[in-house]
């Protein structure tokens, strides 16, 4: 795995595997060919990383897009149907979670068939840290009268056929409905990834280290706050919020269960805690291969060779490389 920048605004830096490609990016919507500001305010990421040009094994950061509803305006509905555009937005009756994965499936494999739904879930703990990182929002609009922010989402375990192939994939999307404050939803942390279905399960740990290998650029941040201002700000505040909760969830299992059942956890979910050897943090890692290895830039190589020595075949100036340990138990 080695460390890499997004392309178009170094906006953040991310995992890739050794050979792979990505595509796409940070990009800006200009608002005067959208008929408005609705998609403008914020930057947008759209962002495949792929083991070949086919996307056979891949992982795709989705953009959030603002879509107008105009079911609770007096007039508004009446004057702006489906397809067309208002504020920027594009009109579009507010979606059940599975719909709209569902048409995003449909979209981006055009060529599927034998489409089989394997699984769903809620991700109730997910949508739980974002409603409550956004309280102050909903308190706002509920002393202005109007009713509170929803928010609803779903996984998706997916699997169907495509160019004699069958493939397992996953999509998730959280649905955010403000219709009643400001006309319009949004899809959030909208992600996809599949691989082959015989080779899903090999792959998945590698596609969990991209997912969440994912270091904001806090010049970047500043920048894109200062241009945004507070719908910016409230934005990075519920990242913050959600990563902060994902981690007490963590230490609260740690906290109030014994190093057995933890170890367990661990053990379901393929993961270890590994020790930096440059900052001698304690990491989350997948445990799916037998040795990791860490420069001092950053980037990591798995590998399941006992004798495989990165210093020895990586020699590149002033890279070291050094063996990240398991915590000591």
């Amino acid at each position: 795995m080695q460390r890499t920048w997004e392309p178009n605004e170094k906006a953040f830096t991310f995992l890739v595997p050794k050979g792979w490609g990505f595509k796409g990016g940070i990009f800006n919507v200009n608002p005067l060919t959208q008929n408005g500001p609705g998609n403008s305010i914020a930057p947008k990421c759209d962002l495949a990383v792929k083991k070949d040009e086919q996307g056979t094994v891949m992982i795709r950061f989705a953009p959030a897009w603002n879509y107008a509803d105009l079911t609770y305006s007096p007039t508004g509905f009446s004057l702006f149907r489906p397809g067309q555009y208002y504020q920027g937005m594009l009109v579009k009756v507010l979606p059940t979670p599975k719909q709209f994965l569902t048409e995003m499936f449909q979209t981006t494999r055009p060529q599927a068939t034998q489409v089989t739904v394997i699984a769903e879930d809620p991700m109730r703990e997910m949508v739980e840290a974002i409603y409550r990182s956004n309280q102050q929002i909903n308190q706002q609009l509920q002393q202005m009268g109007l009713k509170p922010n929803r928010y609803d989402g779903l996984a998706m375990l997916v699997e169907y056929t495509e160019g004699g192939q069958r493939f397992r994939e996953v999509l998730r999307a959280v649905i955010t409905d403000a219709r009643t404050g400001a006309f319009m939803w949004t899809n959030e942390h909208t992600i996809q990834f599949r691989a082959p279905m015989n080779e899903f399960e090999a792959w998945k740990p590698a596609l969990d280290v991209i997912h969440n290998s994912i270091e904001l650029n806090p010049q970047w941040i500043a920048a894109v706050t200062r241009a945004m201002d507070q719908r910016a700000k409230m934005a990075l505040e519920t990242q913050r919020y959600i990563n902060k909760v994902a981690n007490e969830i963590v230490e609260n299992r740690r906290r109030t269960h014994a190093e057995i059942r933890y170890e367990n956890y661990l053990f379901i979910t393929g993961q270890d805690e590994y020790v930096n050897p440059f900052t001698k943090k304690v990491e989350l890692d997948t445990s799916a291969y037998r040795h990791r290895w860490m420069n001092n830039y950053g980037d990591i190589l798995y590998t399941d060779e006992n004798a495989y020595s990165p210093q020895e075949y990586e020699k590149r100036p002033n890279y070291e490389w050094k063996k990240t340990p398991a915590r000591p138990r």
